[in-house]
Formats: C-alpha cells, sequence, structure tokens
C-alpha cells in the first residue's frame, strides 16, 4: 500500500484521474448520471439532418453584403396626378414613401430581381419585379380601388439563377452597354466592354431580347431577339447561347397637352413584339425608344393632370417611325344611374375607365346620381351596393338635359 501511494505521490496526474473515476462511478451507482443521459443531452445539440421534419432550408448569401444599386421612380394615379405617401416595400426590406413630387428611392441588389408592392390609400395595390440595371423609367400608375377588388398576388420567389453570356454586333465585335431583357419580366441585364452579360433568371425557361441603343452611322439601334432557352439547373451561374444583334427601327415623337403645349417629364408606355418598354418624355415633350424588332406596337403615354390619350398603334419597319401624341380633357360630368323602367339605382357602385385602365370609382347617392369623368370612349362597369353583383350597362344617354346611364340589375 505504501508503494501505491508513494507512486501516486510521485503522478499526481494519475490521482486525479482515479479520484475522477470513483466520483463519476458513485453518481452513476446512485441514478443521478447515465450514458444515456449524456447522449440524449448530446443529440439536443446536434440535430441529424436525416431526421429532421420540413423543407430543408438554404442560407441565401446574406444580401446587406452583395452590391446595391439605387433607382428612382414616381407614383401616379389613372388620371395623371402624383401619389404622395405611396407605400413602396421590397420583399424582406424597409418601407419607402414618396415624396411631395411623388418619387421614391430605393436601393436594389444588383444581379438579382427585386419584387416591389406599392400601395396607396384609397387606390388599388400592385407589385413590381424589376431589376437594378433596367434601363426603364420606374413608373407606377395606380387605379383608383373598388369594395370588389381582391388583394394583389405575391409574384413567387425567383430561383437562385442567373444566365451568363455574350452579346455581339452585326459585325461580330462586342456589342457595349446593350440592356438585355428576359421578354415578358423586369429582369435586365447589361453588357460590358467586352459585350459580357449577367442578368437574374425568374424562370428555367426563358427568351432573351437584346435592345441597343443607336450610334453615328444608324439611327435605329440594334436588337435581337433568342430561341428559347432551357437552364440545365434552377441555381447558380448558367451560359447563355452567344446573341448577335441585328438592325432595328426606333420610334420617335412628341407628346402635347389639349392646348397643344408639350409636356416635359411625362412616362411612355410602348408595347409590342411581347416586351413593354418604358421612357420619359424630355425638353419639348420628345421621347424616343431605340433598338425596337421589327413588329406592331402600341404607344400610349401616362394620363397628365386629368388628360387622357388614346393608344396609339403603328409599325415598326424602318430605321425611325413618327410618332405624335395629343391627350385630351376629360370632363367631370353628372350622371344619375337608372334600370330600364326608369327607376334610380340608389347605392349601386360605378368604376369608368378609358382604354382598359380603371380612372374613378364612385358609388350612387339616394337618387342614383354619380359624378365621373368622362372623355370620348368610356367603359362602364356597374355592381350593387350589397353583394357587389355585376349589372349590365345598356346604354348612356349623354346628349340630353340630364344624362343618364341605363343598367340591368340582377
Amino acid at each position: 500500500m505504501r508503494r501505491v501511494v508513494s507512486s501516486l505521490l510521485r503522478k499526481p496526474s494519475i490521482a486525479v484521474a482515479t479520484c475522477s473515476a470513483l466520483i463519476v462511478g458513485l453518481f452513476v451507482w446512485s441514478g443521478e448520471l447515465g450514458l444515456e443521459d449524456v447522449a440524449a443531452s448530446h443529440k439536443q445539440h446536434v440535430p441529424d439532418p436525416a431526421s429532421a421534419k420540413g423543407p430543408l432550408v438554404v442560407k441565401r448569401e446574406a444580401e446587406t453584403l452583395l452590391p446595391r444599386s439605387a433607382r428612382y421612380g414616381r407614383v401616379y394615379d389613372s388620371m395623371g396626378y402624383l401619389v404622395v405617401d405611396a407605400e413602396v416595400t421590397p420583399v424582406g426590406g424597409v418601407v419607402q414613401r414618396t415624396d411631395p413630387d411623388g418619387r421614391f428611392a430605393i436601393e436594389l441588389v444588383e444581379q438579382h430581381t427585386s419584387d416591389l408592392l406599392v400601395e396607396a390609400s384609397g387606390r388599388r395595390s400592385e407589385w413590381l419585379r424589376t431589376s437594378a440595371v433596367a434601363p426603364e423609367p420606374m413608373a407606377v400608375c395606380l387605379e383608383p380601388a373598388a369594395p370588389w377588388d381582391i388583394a394583389p398576388i405575391q409574384p413567387q420567389p425567383a430561383p437562385l439563377l442567373r444566365g451568363e453570356g455574350e452579346v455581339r454586333s452585326p459585325d461580330g465585335s462586342p456589342l457595349q452597354n446593350a440592356f438585355v431583357n428576359v421578354l415578358g419580366t423586369g429582369c435586365w441585364g447589361r453588357t460590358d466592354e467586352a459585350g459580357r452579360v449577367e442578368l437574374p433568371l425568374p424562370h428555367t425557361r426563358a427568351t432573351f431580347v437584346v435592345h441597343a441603343a443607336a450610334n453615328q452611322d444608324y439611327a435605329g439601334g440594334f436588337a435581337a431577339r433568342s430561341e428559347p432557352f432551357v437552364a440545365p439547373r434552377s441555381r447558380g451561374i448558367v451560359p447563355l447561347p452567344r446573341m448577335v444583334a441585328q438592325l432595328a427601327g426606333s420610334i420617335r415623337g412628341t407628346v402635347r397637352d389639349a392646348s397643344g403645349a408639350p409636356i416635359s417629364g411625362l412616362p411612355v408606355e410602348v408595347r409590342g413584339a411581347g416586351c413593354r418598354r418604358q421612357v420619359t418624355t424630355g425638353a419639348g415633350g420628345a421621347f424616343v425608344v431605340e433598338g425596337l424588332l421589327p413588329d406592331d406596337y402600341v404607344v400610349e403615354p401616362f394620363a397628365y393632370l386629368g388628360q387622357v390619350s388614346e393608344p396609339v398603334g403603328l409599325r415598326v419597319d424602318r430605321a425611325v417611325v413618327l410618332c405624335d401624341l395629343l391627350l385630351a380633357k376629360t370632363k367631370a360630368t353628372s350622371l344619375v344611374v337608372v334600370d330600364e323602367r326608369g327607376h334610380a339605382a340608389s347605392g349601386v357602385w360605378v368604376a369608368t375607365s378609358y382604354h382598359g385602365v380603371r380612372r374613378d370609382v364612385v358609388q350612387a347617392d339616394q337618387g342614383g346620381r354619380v359624378l365621373l369623368p368622362l372623355a370620348g370612349a368610356a367603359q362602364f362597369e356597374v355592381r350593387t351596393a350589397v353583394d357587389f353583383a355585376a349589372c349590365s350597362v345598356r346604354r348612356l344617354e349623354i346628349n340630353v338635359e340630364q344624362p343618364k346611364l341605363v343598367i340591368t340589375q340582377p
């Protein structure tokens, strides 16, 4: 025994280990500590991925570390007035409000799509999908809300997918500063000095359109449209087919108000060839849209201070196509809404539209009277006060002492 004690004193680590073993053994014998408890405790802190329930969550790269670009926009109502204090909210971001000029500024992550919800009191909310490098002015038109409207559906999240390719000019050289759009979406990219482009893909299937500005040698700009593309995977960077731009066309014109005065700073929309473009009028009301594929297009300016314009159709088949736009005034008109027997339809809701855009929504008073802005060709939507059932519009009697809107109630 003395030899054992002497040995332990010469090697204190052995003594410590021996005492520790005796103490652990005592707790195990008393039932206050079990090896299965240690294992259970370990499992609580280190979950088993194979046994986890629910979808697998893959953390996205922290967006705060990604490069961002500031974009600016404006919110209008459908009669051409600026909307103050409208809310612009990016998904997962901070609400921005429009200033007294209807303007807002927002930072968007580069090389990603961004979904923005635009809301304002008394207006129908809209979702806007855009990109940080989009060439278009971010102009949003909010129509008046009606009590039967449903909330807009949030777009499905875009996949973590980007395309990378190159664009060539007609002579085979790199095409610089050309914009590439995923057709039918707000996803854009811009070519660098070597003609390379990277842009977000909102789907695994896409068609791409190239728009390039005019140069000193050709006034129409350059354009190309790819064949339908199918990405080999749903995340990461995928190679895109090379695109070669060809000579394209352009639309040039001016926008004037009802008195003939030019309007500067007004958004103008061009629709056709499966795409939608926007520009803003400059000094003298002039606008230009370059790099358009040969096709039929519709040109329509935003409303302006109660004045509206009929959409103008034209065909782009040469370098420059001219298009002058003239707005017309609307007139606030008192109507009496009656049924076919001449009885006042009190309490019904009346929405009026021009050219497919809702301009106003009002409810008739006890005498069936409503005050609506009317122009040359108005369309009406009438609904009952209780369950918002649709009423059939029979006719508008306008050239009489008391204008009437004749309807049939359900």
